[in-house]
C-alpha cells in the first residue's frame, strides 16, 4: 500500500487488482481483494439488500470499517456498460479512455469539499485484462433516502410531489454554484429524504462528472434538460405525469425559492 492520489486515500495493489481506498479501509481492502478478487464478489453474498440503482442494482453491506461520515452500511456498485455498448462490451472498459472509478473517486471529492451533498467513496477498484477493465465503486450509503423516480411515481406518492421537487431543484442549484456538471443527471441518480420532504437532496452516480474551475458556474441548464426529460419519461411511463404545480415547485428550487 501507498498513498492515493488524494489526501487521505491509499493506493492498494492486491490479486491483480488495482484500488484506491480511504486510508482506515485500506487494510480491509487489501485483504477482501486476496480473498475475493472482485468488491461485487465480496458484496453480492454479503449484501443485506439491493437497491434499484444502475443496471444490476447496488448491494448494500454492513461497514467493515468506519468510512469518512461513519455510516454503518455501505453501497456497491459495479460498473455496467449503456446504450449499444452493453450488448458488445457488457462489463468491459478500455483502458486508453481512462479510469472510471478514479474519475468518480475524484470528482467526488471535489464536489464535496465545495459543498455537494453526494456520498463519500471509501473504495474504487479495477480490474485490468489485456486492454479492458472491470471496476467497482463503494460509497457510504446515504440513511433514509430513496431516489426522486420512488419519491414521485410510487403507488400514492402524487399528493406529496413539491417538497422533493423543490429539494431536486435546490440540489441542481448547489451543484451550479460549486462549478460541477453531471453528465446524466436524472430522476434516479437523485436521492431525498423518505422521512423529512425538506431535508436537502443528494446526487450520486460522478463518473461522468466534469468539475469546472473555482469563480465559474457548470452549465445548469444542460443539467435542468437532462433531468426534466427523465421526469417527463418517467411521468409517460408511469402514465402519471407532473402537474403544473408540481413544475413549479422544481422551478422554485432552482431559482432558491422554496
Amino acid at each position: 500500500m501507498s498513498a492515493g492520489p488524494i489526501a487521505g486515500y491509499m493506493l492498494v495493489e492486491a490479486g491483480g487488482a488495482r484500488a484506491v481506498a480511504v486510508q482506515a479501509a485500506a487494510p480491509w481492502l487489501e485483504k477482501t481483494l486476496r480473498d475475493h478478487g472482485t468488491l461485487r464478489d465480496w458484496a453480492v453474498p454479503a449484501a443485506t439488500a439491493v437497491l434499484v440503482g444502475g443496471r444490476e442494482g447496488v448491494r448494500v453491506v454492513a461497514a467493515p470499517v468506519r468510512g469518512p461520515d461513519s455510516a454503518t452500511q455501505w453501497a456497491c456498485r459495479r460498473y455496467l456498460r449503456g446504450g449499444w455498448a452493453a450488448a458488445l462490451l457488457g462489463d468491459r472498459y478500455l483502458r486508453s479512455f481512462g479510469c472510471r472509478p478514479m474519475a468518480e473517486l475524484l470528482a467526488s471529492h471535489q464536489a464535496r469539499a465545495r459543498g455537494v451533498r453526494t456520498p463519500a467513496v471509501v473504495a474504487a477498484a479495477w480490474y485490468p485484462r489485456g486492454v479492458f477493465y472491470r471496476a467497482d465503486l463503494v460509497t457510504e450509503l446515504v440513511q433514509g433516502t430513496h431516489s426522486l423516480a420512488e419519491a414521485l411515481f410510487a403507488p400514492g406518492a402524487e399528493s406529496a410531489r413539491g417538497e422533493p421537487l423543490a429539494a431536486a431543484g435546490r440540489l441542481v442549484r448547489s451543484l451550479e454554484e460549486a462549478a460541477v456538471e453531471h453528465a446524466d443527471l436524472n430522476a434516479g441518480n437523485v436521492l431525498v429524504s423518505s422521512a423529512d420532504p425538506q431535508a436537502p437532496a443528494w446526487v450520486v452516480d460522478l463518473d461522468r462528472c466534469r468539475v469546472h474551475g473555482s469563480g465559474t458556474q457548470a452549465p445548469g441548464l444542460a443539467m435542468r434538460r437532462r433531468l426534466e426529460r427523465s421526469l417527463v419519461k418517467l411521468g409517460g411511463r408511469r402514465g402519471r405525469p407532473l402537474t403544473a404545480a408540481d413544475w413549479e415547485a422544481l422551478r422554485d428550487g432552482y431559482a432558491g425559492r422554496s
